[in-house]
C-alpha cells in the first residue's frame, strides 16, 4: 500500500469560489442615530417657535387657540428620546455625568419650587416641557458638536424665513394682526414679538462673519436672500425688542472678530477687562440716547415694553416668597397674572424674564442661573478655538447668549421656558464645542482555544 502524495489531473485543478458575502439589509446604527437626532432637533425648534397655520389675527376678542398640534409635537419627542436611550444608553448617560454645579443649584430650586407651588399641575407641566425641549437639542449638540449643530439651525432659520413670507402673502387674514396691533405682521407665529425675536437671533445664526468666497454658489445666494427676508420680517413685525437684540448681536460679532485675532488667552482677558470698563460708561451713555430714539419710534418708553405699571405690582411679590418663589412656570399662566396684576389691559406676561424667574423659582435660583450664563460667556470669550469654523460658531454662540440675556430684560419667557428661543440658547451652552468623546467599554475576550482539550 502506498502512502505517497496523491496527484490530481490537470483538468481537475481549479480555484474554489469564495463564499459570497450576504448583502446587509436595514439601516446602519449610526445612520439611524443621526436621522433620529436630526428629526428631534427640527421638531424641538418647530415646537418652540410655535409656528402653525391659522392663528387668529386679533386676540382682543378673546379667541382661543387649539393647543393640540403643539402638544402632539411636544409629546412626540418623548418616544424619540426613549428610542435614542435604547440605541446608545451608555453614551446618553455619559452626557449627563458632569453637570455644572450652578445648573444643579438651579435644578434644585426649580424642583423645590414645584413642591411648594401654588399650582402643582401647572408647574409640573412647565418643567416637563422645558426638560423635553432641553434634552432633544442638547443630545444633537453633544453628539455632533457645535459646527454641525449650527448647520441644522441655519437650515431651519432659512426655511422659516421663506415659509413666513410665503404664508403672509398667501394668508394675510391670519398673518397680519388686528385690534391694538393692527398692521403688524406675525406670520406663522402666535405673536408679532415672537416672530421678531426669533428672526433677530436667526439672522445671527445664518450670517457669515468672514469674507464671501470668490465663487458664487446657489447656496450662498439662497442664504443672502433669506437674510434679506429676515430683516424684512423684523421690520414689519415692529418689535422694538427684536431691533435692540439684532443691533447688540451684530455689535458682539464685530467685537469678537477683532478679539479672536489675539491668540494669547491672558492678553485677551486683560484686553476684555479694560475694554468693558472703558466702553461700559461710554456705551451706557450712548445707549440711553439711541434707546430713546428707538423707543420713540415705536411709541414706547426706555423699557421698550411700556409695562412699568406691571412691574410695580409684581416686584413686591418677590419679597413675599424670595427663596423658592411661587412655583416653576407659574407666572407664565394667564390666570395667575390676572389674579396678581390689576391693569387696564390684558396683562399676559411679566414682560421681564428675570422678574419672572425670581417669582417662579426664587431669587437664589435666578442668581445662580445668571451666574452660570456669565461664566459660560467668559469661557467662550477667553478661549481660542482651532479652526476658522469653530471660531465663527463660538462668536455666534456668545452673540446669541448676549442677545437673549438683553431681550430677557424686555420680554418674558426667553429662558427656562418652552418657547421660541430656548432651544437656540441650549445648543450654545455646552462647554466643549467638539463632539463629546465616548469610549464604549471593551468586550470580554472570547475563550481561548488553548483551554480546550485537543482531540487525539
Amino acid at each position: 500500500m502506498s502512502f505517497g502524495p496523491t496527484y490530481v489531473r490537470d483538468g481537475d485543478i481549479g480555484l474554489r469560489r469564495s463564499a459570497r458575502a450576504r448583502p446587509r439589509h436595514g439601516i446602519q446604527k449610526e445612520t439611524l442615530v443621526h436621522g433620529l437626532l436630526t428629526v428631534m432637533l427640527y421638531m424641538a425648534l418647530l415646537r418652540a417657535t410655535g409656528m402653525w397655520y391659522g392663528y387668529p389675527s386679533n386676540f382682543d376678542d378673546g379667541i382661543s387657540v387649539d393647543p393640540l398640534p403643539q402638544k402632539l409635537m411636544l409629546y412626540s419627542l418623548i418616544p424619540m428620546i426613549g428610542l435614542y436611550i435604547i440605541l446608545e444608553p451608555n453614551r446618553f448617560l455619559s452626557y449627563f455625568r458632569r453637570i455644572p454645579v450652578l445648573v444643579t443649584v438651579v435644578a434644585g430650586f426649580s424642583l423645590i419650587s414645584i413642591a411648594l407651588s401654588v399650582s402643582f399641575g401647572a408647574s409640573a407641566r412647565g418643567i416637563a416641557a422645558v426638560t423635553i425641549l432641553t434634552i432633544a437639542p442638547l443630545l444633537y449638540r453633544r453628539r455632533y458638536g457645535s459646527v454641525d449643530t449650527f448647520k441644522v439651525l441655519q437650515n431651519f432659520a432659512i426655511f422659516a424665513a421663506f415659509a413666513n413670507v410665503l404664508y403672509t402673502a398667501a394668508f394675510p387674514q391670519f398673518a397680519i394682526m388686528g385690534g391694538s396691533y393692527a398692521g403688524m405682521v406675525k406670520g406663522l407665529f402666535y405673536h408679532k414679538n415672537t416672530m421678531g425675536q426669533f428672526f433677530a437671533v436667526a439672522f445671527i445664526v445664518v450670517v457669515s462673519i468672514g469674507l464671501p468666497s470668490r465663487r458664487l454658489r446657489y447656496r450662498t445666494v439662497f442664504r443672502w436672500a433669506a437674510l434679506l427676508l429676515m430683516l424684512l420680517l423684523i421690520a414689519i413685525s415692529r418689535s422694538s425688542t427684536a431691533v435692540v437684540m439684532l443691533a447688540m448681536g451684530l455689535a458682539t460679532l464685530t467685537g469678537l472678530k477683532v478679539m479672536f485675532k489675539i491668540g494669547n488667552t491672558g492678553v485677551r482677558s486683560f484686553f476684555l477687562f479694560f475694554l468693558c470698563l472703558i466702553l461700559g460708561f461710554i456705551g451706557a451713555t450712548a445707549y440711553l440716547g439711541a434707546a430713546q430714539l428707538i423707543a420713540d419710534a415705536f411709541g414706547k418708553d426706555l423699557t421698550f415694553s411700556g409695562r412699568t405699571n406691571i412691574w410695580e405690582q409684581l416686584i413686591p411679590l418677590v419679597y413675599d416668597k424670595p427663596i423658592f418663589g411661587y412655583g416653576f412656570a407659574l407666572f407664565r399662566q394667564p390666570e395667575i397674572m390676572e389674579e396678581f396684576v390689576r391693569v387696564t389691559f390684558d396683562a399676559r406676561s411679566t414682560h421681564n424674564t428675570y422678574l419672572e424667574l425670581a417669582l417662579n423659582i426664587g431669587v437664589p435660583g435666578t442668581i445662580a442661573w445668571v451666574a452660570f450664563l456669565f461664566k459660560r460667556l467668559g469661557q467662550r470669550i477667553t478661549t481660542v478655538s482651532v479652526g476658522a469654523s469653530l471660531n465663527e460658531v463660538q462668536a455666534k454662540e456668545v452673540a446669541i447668549i448676549i442677545m437673549i440675556m438683553i431681550g430677557a430684560m424686555m420680554e418674558a419667557g426667553l429662558m427656562l421656558a418652552p418657547v421660541v428661543l430656548w432651544p437656540l440658547m441650549v445648543v450654545c451652552l455646552p462647554k466643549d464645542p467638539s463632539p463629546s468623546s465616548f469610549r464604549p467599554s471593551p468586550r470580554k475576550a472570547a475563550m481561548s482555544n488553548s483551554r480546550r482539550r485537543l482531540a487525539v
